[in-house]
């Protein structure tokens, strides 16, 4: 049984952070009318020009620019466009700059300070970094899965809804590859084909074994380091320091 999505909105609303994100999709007026009566922000992920202006209608107070380069689940409103629409992160933060007035913040494909240099300079007010982070001690990921990450070239990652039922960004594994055969099954909806994968994936956790598990990944896998978080945002902020002088 899926959570009860208005019981989560309401345990929000009682936890009352500084800031919430939503992905997928928009929250529903009257959950946005609350969050502004709490002074709740909201970051709507966006992964297109047109979807940033539905959000900034709905009352969102910044908009999370998604390029394509993103690891993990595509945010896109309309999950049967999701691969069909997919644009790069340097188009989209430009593109959505110059369509909102609201702050953008930038992800996808950004793990050093020449990404952060790159966005900022490009319109974004900020950046959100993921794939970067996953090798740090603190993200306690499989030692296989991040090991991966640090060896996996740009065209090593693929969009795929085999582990899921939605699209997702993982690395290439050999699961991933065997799934997406022209001979294979299609994968079942979200989140259904999650749930059919759920034992291969909690085996292959268990036994550190990266060809079957859900290995997350964005294009510029392959820049993140074994370092901890602490150092990573230093590394990154002098990184891009000095590139904007």
């Amino acid at each position: 049984m899926l959570p009860n999505f208005q019981a989560q909105c309401d345990a929000l609303l009682e936890a009352s952070p500084v800031i919430v994100s939503s992905i997928m999709g928009l929250y529903p007026d009257r959950f946005v009318k609350q969050m502004k009566t709490k002074s709740v922000k909201w970051f709507a992920t966006v992964t297109t020009v047109g979807e940033a202006k539905e959000a900034e209608r709905a009352g969102a107070d910044a908009v999370i620019a998604q390029g394509m380069e993103a690891g993990g689940h595509r945010s896109a409103f309309d999950v049967t466009q999701a691969e069909t629409r997919m644009v790069g992160l340097f188009s989209l933060i430009s593109g959505v700059a110059d369509a909102v007035n609201i702050p953008v913040v930038a992800t996808g494909g950004i793990a050093d300070g020449r990404g952060i240099a790159a966005a900022l300079l490009l319109g974004a007010s900020a950046v959100q970094i993921g794939t970067a982070f996953l090798r740090c001690p603190e993200a306690k990921i499989p030692n296989a899965w991040a090991d991966a990450i640090g060896k996996a070239a740009p065209e090593d990652t693929i969009i795929t809804r085999t582990l899921t039922g939605r699209p997702a960004r993982s690395i290439a594994t050999e699961f991933v590859r065997a799934a997406m055969a022209p001979t294979a099954p299609p994968p079942a909806p979200y989140p259904v084909q999650r749930g059919l994968t759920q034992p291969m994936r909690d085996a292959a956790t268990k036994a550190n074994d990266v060809a079957r598990m859900q290995a997350w990944a964005g294009q510029s896998a392959r820049l993140a380091r074994a370092e901890s978080a602490g150092e990573v945002v230093q590394r990154l902020w002098q990184e891009t320091q000095a590139l904007l002088g």
